[in-house]
């Protein structure tokens, strides 16, 4: 009598903690996304079209079994400020996932909105990446319901700003 009582409660936490520690791990893998692709287009001089294919590639690789293509977007940004300008995004790239999520900090060729804490002084750049994904649930949606995860990362180049991209087809 008693486990027919404790049954449904113990059930509820374990398969509770199984959906909030994947929702957890994937928030994690996401802000890794973001971090590792933020740093590999910084360390660049020049990027190319297929340099960001391959970064977009790279992070399905750091999603693991999670897919980033059905159900996420990985947007690379490269802002700069020339003279007294405001700052303004020079070049976008969006991987074109299967998440809708549209980048907060504008559209190429606009003026960027950066936080406050981001300062760029004039001829500074600064690489944004923004993560999309959509986690859903695997066993219930109870502890942990469809949430989108968002991550957004800021690097300063290494070598100066990345401008333009080579072989740019928008």
């Amino acid at each position: 009598m008693e486990l027919a009582f404790a049954l449904p409660i113990m059930m509820l936490i374990i398969f509770g903690g199984v959906e909030l520690t994947r929702f957890l791990l994937n928030a994690q893998k996401i802000n890794r996304v973001a971090m590792s692709t933020a740093d590999l287009v910084s360390q660049s001089r020049r990027v190319s079209e297929a340099d960001i294919q391959n970064m977009f590639r790279a992070s399905q690789a750091v999603m693991g079994n999670e897919t980033i293509t059905t159900r996420g977007n990985v947007i690379i940004s490269s802002v700069t400020r020339t003279g007294d300008d405001p700052p303004q995004v020079r070049w976008q790239r969006d991987s074109k996932g299967g998440h809708n999520g549209k980048s907060s900090v504008g559209s190429e060729g606009a003026a960027a909105t950066l936080p406050t804490d981001v300062v760029l002084d004039a001829g500074d750049g600064v690489i944004v990446v923004e993560v999309y994904y959509e986690h859903r649930p695997l066993l219930f949606d109870t502890v942990v319901g469809d949430q989108d995860i968002y991550q957004i990362a800021f690097f300063r180049p290494r070598f100066g700003t990345l401008e333009e991209v080579e072989g740019n087809n928008g």
